[in-house]
């Protein structure tokens, strides 16, 4: 199984033969960078099936997400989730919040879980968010498939009715 960092840390060539390293990456705001993270660590936890992601905000350092957790998802979501993230958190450089926020919604009482984190270098922080999530995600493995065009081929002739190889005569 690949890490999310070394997905995003492959050097190679292009289909060209040129290696990637001659090309750099377009300027970007350190807004937009952080936006782009933000963006990212939210599908990344969305992946793991527990949280839908609602509301994304970013700054250059920090992000905020808030999301919605169904009620008999809270416990798995508790411990593949958010103590991994916290783990995750205190073994990296970032400062972070995971937490339930109150709010009124048409005079209904609602509430939402906030994942929040800063760091000095945001990138590495996500990266650290996005791997504790690794064993959370659920894992899809295809047994069996059908295979798609014409069938086997007939011995004899479709006519016959026979399948498969037949002794030649």
């Amino acid at each position: 199984m690949t890490s999310i960092r070394s997905e995003f840390q492959t050097k190679g060539i292009n289909d060209a033969g040129q290696s990637v390293d001659e090309f750099e990456a377009p300027d970007i705001s350190p807004q937009e960078q952080a936006e782009h993270t933000a963006q990212r660590t939210a599908a990344a936890l969305e992946s793991t099936k527990l949280i839908e992601i609602v509301e994304v905000k970013a700054a250059p350092g920090q992000v905020h997400m808030l999301g919605r957790v169904r009620k008999d998802n809270e416990r798995p979501f508790m411990d593949l989730v958010v103590w991994p993230i916290l783990r995750a958190m205190e073994h990296s450089d970032a400062d972070g919040f995971v937490g339930k926020q109150f709010f009124l919604k048409n005079g209904a009482g609602k509430y939402g879980w906030v994942i929040s984190f800063a760091s000095n270098n945001l990138k590495n922080a996500a990266y650290a968010v996005a791997e504790s999530l690794d064993p959370a995600v659920p894992r899809v493995e295809v047994m069996e498939s059908p295979l798609q065009g014409q069938g086997s081929p007939q011995s004899g002739g479709q006519g016959s009715g026979r399948k498969g190889a037949s002794p030649v005569k």
